[in-house]
């Protein structure tokens, strides 16, 4: 059989794959919205995972952007599964903790999350725009966007990778369906995962980089 189905829709049934990196539990951010992630998992479970500095360690396909912020819960100050009123209403995923055979805290379960792709219009402050260490550049219209080697999959409109790993170069593990792979000193002309639609100045980009004043470019997204 072949059925159609709503990508949006079933894209809620992906899941943040379970980490054990962070076993504190005090509402941090394990995962931003607007964040690239790719696919890993089993047959029957659609995990997702950001790309993250050098991880995954291979060449992965773009398989969106995230649609919500994901953190942990708060059982290091209240009982697991205790959420904020202030939760209520919100966007955000909970990742309830994970338990070891002893019955340890050792990490965060998988969580569902709602991922984008098939194109669509969207804003977002989760990129950067610099060039090299705290040198940053504006975001113009038609400028392409690719997955920085930066920890959290920011977004950025930087167009070389050297693979030096650099939070502002281009993640050559971050491949976009059907388009050539990076090499070593290469162009990213054709790996770009967005295209912007409104930018912003330098120092907004700054600023926005810096978690001060958040200022949004507008782009189309191409996976």
């Amino acid at each position: 059989m072949f059925i159609p189905r709503q990508p949006v829709v079933d894209n809620q049934f992906c899941e943040l794959a379970s980490q054990t990196s962070v076993t504190a539990g005090v509402g941090g951010a394990l995962a931003h919205a607007g964040a690239a992630v790719y696919m890993v998992g089993s047959a029957a479970d659609p995990y997702v995972k950001v790309f993250a500095g050098t991880s995954p360690g291979a060449v992965k396909h773009v398989f969106g952007l995230l649609m919500q912020k994901v953190k942990t819960g708060y059982h290091e100050v209240h009982p697991a599964g205790w959420v904020k009123r202030t939760d209520f209403g919100s966007s955000d995923a909970i990742a309830q903790p994970s338990y070891d055979s002893s019955g340890n805290i050792n990490g965060t379960q998988p969580v569902p999350v709602g991922v984008a792709h098939c194109g669509g219009i969207w804003d977002t402050t989760h990129y950067t725009s610099e060039s090299a260490a705290d040198v940053y550049s504006a975001v113009n219209a038609g400028d392409l966007l690719n997955v920085t080697y930066n920890e959290s999959g920011r977004l950025t409109n930087y167009q070389g990778t050297m693979g030096t790993g650099e939070t502002w170069h281009v993640n050559p593990y971050a491949l976009v369906p059907m388009f050539d792979l990076f090499t070593a000193t290469g162009t990213t002309k054709y790996q770009a995962v967005g295209i912007v639609i409104k930018g912003v100045s330098a120092a907004k980009a700054e600023s926005t980089v810096g978690g001060q004043t958040m200022y949004p470019i507008r782009f189309k997204l191409l996976v």
